[in-house]
């Protein structure tokens, strides 16, 4: 197989694309999780309330769930990086 054909296969390999989407799926969650205030500015009929303990309330998931996903997203780039497609 020629060098082109093996740096598009790697480029295109699931594992990165898995990766990619689980990086950035759980950066969105973590900043919606760190930042709840942003995240959840008047969302429908529910008003924006500066109280933190209001802003705070179920977003602690998001914050758990986001490094997750990160950690996963990390684990298969380097999954790709040690093993890559032949």
């Amino acid at each position: 197989m020629s060098e082109k054909k093996k740096s598009a296969a790697r480029l295109f390999d699931i594992r990165n694309i898995i990766a990619a989407l689980l990086d950035i799926y759980g950066i969105i969650l973590l900043i919606a999780g760190l930042a709840p205030g942003i995240a959840t500015s008047g969302v429908g009929n529910h008003p924006h309330t500066p109280d933190p303990v209001d802003m705070s309330v179920g977003h602690s998931t998001d914050i758990w769930v986001g490094l997750i996903m990160l950690v996963i997203g990390i684990l298969f780039t380097v999954w790709a990086l040690a093993r890559p497609h032949e």
